[in-house]
């Protein structure tokens, strides 16, 4: 008879793509961070920090201000190379019942964290670093990050 999956028994170990995304994680983090402390010293006194829906900014403030977001974004992206560790208490579209799907799940989970990265950046170059300040970067940043979850939301359904 045939055991069943317990996702609560799986145990993460090290890989070498594990390494290879955490240690590009890193990497960007370094990057990301440098090139938003550059923007902000870089940019006026004061910056929009608000957009309305037509992507017109409607608020106005220190560039300073603009970090928020990009630090919240950076602990969420933090928090999703942690929890790879723990693929109990990752939130999927789809039933986990094998190895191979847990797998995939880490992977995604890895991926969104890089890709919360680039979201930072994203934000910050919208605000400080644009002489017209346009939300078309945000928003292809957001059209990565459903694509991704479209993508391994589908491979891991396939991986049965």
């Amino acid at each position: 008879m045939m055991e069943k999956f317990d996702i609560k028994k799986v145990k993460v170990h090290r890989t070498l793509e594990g390494t290879i995304l955490e240690m590009a994680f890193v990497l960007i983090a370094l990057i990301v961070w440098g090139l938003i402390i550059w923007l902000v010293h870089q940019a006026p006194d004061i910056v929009p920090t608000h957009f309305d829906g037509s992507g017109n900014p409607n608020a106005y403030g220190s560039p300073v201000r603009v970090t928020i977001p990009c630090i919240i974004i950076t602990i969420v992206a933090i928090g999703c190379m942690v929890v790879a560790y723990f693929p109990r208490y990752i939130n999927m579209p789809v039933k986990i019942r094998n190895i191979r799907q847990v797998g995939l799940t880490i992977t995604s989970v890895r991926v969104a964290g890089i890709t919360l990265l680039v979201m930072a950046l994203a934000i910050a170059y919208t605000m400080l670093g644009m002489t017209s300040p346009s939300p078309v970067p945000i928003l292809a940043v957001v059209g990565l990050l459903l694509l991704e979850i479209v993508i391994f939301t589908i491979l891991i359904h396939r991986a049965k």
